[in-house]
């Protein structure tokens, strides 16, 4: 008796494409855009502006370095269900990506600087938007970090959102010290 084999074939295995390299020296490039925005809004002369340049830097490396400590221990004080890395890596995700959309946008400032007088202004209006888009991801990072370790959304989004005022209140604090 002759019976018939059956083969069942299996799908072919899915290619794994290597995700592309990250940036080398992210923090590096990161502060490098932030300082290079307000030296490139300050460009074209103008004295005070140029003086005052340093001051946003030294304003967003205090803020991250009084704040970030805070959030770390508000979070774990809570009981949230993020590890202390993962809250870490959700800040330095935000200021990095933050800090090379600065870097990319350092050409033209440089050039509103160097054909205008818009050039603090307008550098400082990026400052702004950079600004609330390193707090946006900021946040939604939190949020998922929270959400990955077992835990809310709503809960690390929200602790996240406590973060960025006590953030901007303190950069508001060091931003006046450092230009009075």
């Amino acid at each position: 008796m002759v019976s018939a084999l059956r083969v069942e074939s299996t799908p072919p295995a899915a290619e794994v494409v290597p995700a592309p390299p990250g940036p080398r020296f992210p923090l590096l490039r990161a502060v490098g855009g932030m300082a290079g925005l307000g030296l490139a809004g300050a460009l074209a002369g103008q004295g005070s502006a140029l003086a005052s340049a340093p001051a946003g830097l030294l304003a967003g490396a205090g803020v991250l370095c009084l704040t970030t400590p805070a959030l770390v221990v508000a979070q774990q004080y809570l009981r949230m269900s993020a590890p202390p890395s993962a809250v870490v890596g959700a800040v330095w995700d935000a200021f990095t990506r933050a800090g090379l959309v600065a870097l990319g946008a350092v050409p033209a400032v440089a050039w509103i600087a160097a054909t205008s007088d818009l050039g603090p202004g307008f550098a400082g209006l990026l400052f702004a938007a950079i600004g609330a888009f390193a707090t946006l991801l900021a946040i939604d990072g939190l949020g998922r970090a929270e959400q990955r370790a077992g835990g809310s959304f709503a809960a690390g989004s929200g602790l996240g959102v406590l973060w960025a005022g006590l953030a901007s209140l303190v950069g508001l604090r060091l931003l006046f010290l450092f230009t009075a």
